[in-house]
C-alpha cells in the first residue's frame, strides 16, 4: 500500500483530498484538512513521502427514487442533504441519479464506470440485485438507506419501522381503540416491516379483526376502493394506520367523502407527517413516528468511509428510532 492510500485510510478522505492538502490547496475543508495532518502525524509521514498526482474521483454516487417531480420537500431531498452535508466533511462531491423509470441499474452501472468512490443507493428494484452485485465487484463501498434488499447482503442504514408502527398502535391503544384499520402499500422493505408492526401489536392483544380491514395495494381492487368499502362498513374501524405519507391525504379525502371527521369520528396515525401533502388545516395535525432522511443520509455516508479505512468490514446495518410526535389525530374514546 502507498504512503498516499495510507493516509487516506486513516483520515477516511480520498487520495484527491491527501494531495490537495500536501499542496496547499484551499479548496479542502479544515476539518479534512485536520484529520489528514492528524493521519500524516500518526504515520509519521512527511510530505515528500508522498505522491503528489491525485489518485481519485472525490466523488460519491447517490442514487434515489424522486419520482417523476423532485420536491424540495420530501423524504429523497432529505437524504440527499444529510449525505452532501457529510461529504463535504469530507471533501468529496455528489454526483446524483434519480432512479425514477427503472433507471437504478443504469445508473448504478453509469457511475461505477465513471470511478465514484463509493454509492449511497436507496434501492427501488424489488428483489433485484445484480447491479449492486456488479458494482460490489468493482471494489466500490456500497451503502444501501431506508430500503433492504432481499437476498443481497450490503451496509444498510434504514428506520426502525416495526417498532414505529407497534409505537403507533399502542398509543391507539391507550386512546381506547381496538378497531383500527389498516393503510399501506404492500412492496418493498419499508412498507412490510410497518405491515407486520401493525399486525404484531394486534396479536399482541388478542385483538382480532374483522375481513375487509386491511386496504394493502396490489390486486384488482385499488386501495381507495379498499379503504372506501371499509369505512363504509356498519362495524367500520374508529382509527386508521396509514403507513405511507403518499396515502395520507387520500386517506383523509376518502373519510371526508364519506362524512367522517377527524379525529371526532376517525383518528388517524401515520408515518413521517412533516413530508405529507395535505388538505388546508391539516399541517402538523398528525400524530406520527417521525424519521429523518437527512440523518439517514449522513450516517450512509459515514458507514462509506468506514468502509474506505476497512475494506473487509463486516456489512453493518444501523438502525435510526423514529421520533413519536403526538398531535390532535386521535381522538380518546
Amino acid at each position: 500500500m502507498s504512503k498516499l492510500l495510507e493516509v487516506a485510510k486513516l483520515a477516511g478522505v480520498s487520495k484527491a483530498t491527501v494531495s490537495r492538502v500536501i499542496n496547499n490547496s484551499d479548496t479542502v475543508s479544515p476539518a479534512a484538512k485536520q484529520r489528514v495532518l492528524e493521519a500524516m502525524e500518526s504515520l509519521q509521514v512527511q510530505p515528500r513521502h508522498l505522491k503528489r498526482a491525485p489518485e481519485s474521483s472525490s466523488m460519491l454516487g447517490v442514487v434515489l427514487p424522486f419520482g417523476k417531480q423532485i420536491w424540495s420537500h420530501s423524504f429523497g431531498i432529505d437524504i440527499l442533504a444529510g449525505a452532501e452535508e457529510k461529504a463535504y466533511e469530507y471533501d468529496y462531491m455528489i454526483l446524483l441519479g434519480n432512479s425514477n423509470g427503472g433507471r437504478e441499474t443504469v445508473l448504478t452501472a453509469n457511475m461505477t464506470s465513471r470511478g465514484v468512490d463509493g454509492l449511497i443507493v436507496q434501492s427501488a428494484e424489488r428483489g433485484q440485485a445484480d447491479h449492486l452485485r456488479q458494482a460490489q465487484s468493482h471494489g466500490i463501498p456500497l451503502v444501501l438507506v431506508d430500503q433492504k434488499v432481499e437476498g443481497f447482503e450490503a451496509h444498510l442504514v434504514r428506520g426502525d419501522n416495526f417498532q414505529g408502527a407497534v409505537t403507533l398502535m399502542t398509543h391507539l391503544f391507550e386512546h381506547g381503540h381496538t378497531r383500527i384499520g389498516l393503510v399501506s402499500p404492500n412492496k418493498h422493505f419499508t412498507y412490510k416491516e410497518r405491515v407486520k408492526g401493525y399486525r404484531f401489536a394486534l396479536l399482541e392483544r388478542g385483538i382480532r379483526l374483522p375481513d375487509g380491514y386491511e386496504a394493502l395495494d396490489g390486486g384488482d381492487v385499488p386501495v381507495a376502493e379498499r379503504l372506501g368499502r371499509m369505512l363504509s362498513r356498519s362495524d367500520r374501524p374508529t382509527a386508521l394506520f396509514v403507513a405511507s405519507t403518499g396515502m395520507l391525504g387520500e386517506a383523509v379525502a376518502i373519510a371526508r367523502e364519506r362524512g367522517l371527521r377527524v379525529p371526532d369520528d376517525i383518528s388517524v396515525v401515520t408515518f413521517d407527517e412533516h413530508y405529507a401533502v395535505l388538505p388546508e388545516g391539516y399541517q402538523e395535525f398528525f400524530t406520527s413516528i417521525n424519521q429523518s432522511g437527512k440523518l439517514m443520509g449522513s450516517m450512509a455516508v459515514e458507514l462509506l468511509f468506514r468502509q474506505l479505512r476497512d475494506p473487509a468490514m463486516e456489512p453493518q446495518e444501523i438502525v435510526l428510532p423514529g421520533r413519536f410526535v403526538e398531535r390532535r389525530s386521535v381522538r380518546r374514546l
